[in-house]
């Protein structure tokens, strides 16, 4: 297969007024087109549901699989936002019934949500507004929510002019330092976070972060043993009804620290569901979301981290476990809701390059590898499709073409970086 591939708004458009299946059904657009986007493609195309995915660049993974039916690469919001509406704008007419989004990292929900009021003459944003997202990402405003509602959190305090000085006094080292925004952070430094181990670090993570303009927060370092980091997938529908949720505990992150999971494992923590949700419903927030917490074993609390508010990059375990977060909330759209909370548990998901790289570099929470070889097995003769133990990011016998781009990616010239 020879995916086509358009680069501005009128050839795609054309090639969509030419399909009779957007015609007649409701269509989902996905940005990006990467691991993310490419999971999100799966859970719905083999659902039958027609996927649009667009990219800042052509070289997504999501752009090779079958489940994705039209491709185009559009002006990058972080830098051109106004023209990625307006991208969005010129391709709507080719829908007969308003589009699905359902975007894959931060700065793709939060031009949705910011221009929700104009896409909707051709779009439906399924998820909050753009003043609940920005409240949700706001660390300050999510950690104060989550003390009212009696949810630990991490110290924390945003940095500024007058404080940048005094925090090392008030929060000890080793420090996380997390960005507001953080794909602007990904493009600038390959990385999701700094971790200051002295004051020396801390300077210059700080100086570096300042010179490419990105704003910090500074957070309490918690250091989370094996089996300490446990995820909270959801999808909330429009009532602020739970419609479907899967725990994740995360076993390895790549890079070491301060990267993104590489292998993930569904577990079962009602708990923590039950305190992922209470902060949501606090927010009213509808649509998908990954709440992160962590085990601090000074107090014996889990913390909560993080929400995102949007599709991250291990949708498929809960996908693969039944409980098909983007599917749930399509159909919640087209008025046929259904709910699904009870996953398969025990399940690992695994992106190999980045477990592989960390393994051979001997670094990781638990030494040496921890798959078992049958779980090994099935990964080499790619026949994880239908497992009852293991899930890859991209290999699938049943859609091969994304493996194949990830490996000439890894060949090119050209360096390809997405976290997502």
């Amino acid at each position: 297969m020879t995916a086509m591939i358009h680069y501005n708004a009128n050839d795609l458009k054309k090639e969509l007024l030419e399909d009779t299946q957007i015609s007649e059904q409701r269509p989902v657009l996905i940005c990006n087109a990467h691991i993310t986007g490419l999971a999100v493609a799966r859970g719905l195309g083999r659902k039958g549901v027609p996927v649009i995915a667009l990219d800042r660049e052509d070289r997504g993974l999501a752009f090779s699989s079958k489940y994705v039916k039209h491709r185009g690469v559009c002006p990058n919001p972080v830098v051109a936002e106004k023209a990625f509406i307006q991208y969005l704008m010129d391709i709507g007419p080719a829908f007969s019934q308003k589009c699905v989004l359902i975007p894959s990292m931060d700065e793709w929900a939060l031009s949705f949500a910011k221009y929700a009021d104009q896409l909707s003459e051709y779009y439906i944003w399924p998820f909050s507004s753009y003043e609940t997202i920005e409240q949700i990402l706001d660390k300050s405003q999510l950690y104060e929510r989550a003390n009212e509602l009696g949810v630990p959190v991490p110290g924390y305090s945003k940095l500024t002019d007058s404080n940048i000085h005094e925090l090392p006094n008030q929060l000890s080292f080793p420090m996380v330092l997390k960005p507001i925004n953080k794909r602007a952070f990904y493009d600038a430094f390959q990385e999701g976070l700094f971790i200051a181990s002295d004051q020396k670090e801390y300077v210059e993570m700080t100086k570096k972060a300042k010179e490419a303009g990105l704003d910090l927060i500074a957070q309490e370092f918690v250091d989370v043993q094996r089996d300490g980091y446990v995820t909270i997938a959801v999808y909330m529908d429009g009532e602020q009804n739970l419609r479907g949720a899967l725990a994740g505990r995360r076993l390895e992150i790549y890079p070491p620290r301060s990267g993104t999971t590489c292998l993930v494992e569904s577990i079962q923590a009602p708990e923590l569901t039950d305190r992922a949700v209470a902060v949501l419903k606090d927010f009213s927030y509808e649509g998908i979301a990954e709440c992160e917490f962590l085990y601090d074993e000074k107090d014996g609390e889990y913390k909560l981290l993080d929400i995102n508010t949007r599709p991250w990059k291990w949708i498929g375990l809960p996908i693969h476990c039944g409980v098909n977060l983007p599917h749930l909330l399509y159909s919640y759209v087209n008025g046929e809701p259904y709910s699904n909370l009870n996953p398969k548990n025990g399940v690992k998901w695994i992106y190999t390059n980045d477990y592989k790289k960390l393994k051979e570099e001997k670094q990781g929470l638990y030494d040496g590898d921890i798959l078992e070889k049958e779980e090994w097995l099935e990964i080499l003769l790619n026949q994880t499709d239908e497992s009852s133990k293991v899930i890859t990011a991209v290999e699938s016998q049943d859609d091969p073409e994304p493996a194949y781009r990830l490996l000439q990616n890894s060949f090119s010239k050209r360096s390809y970086y997405c976290p997502c």
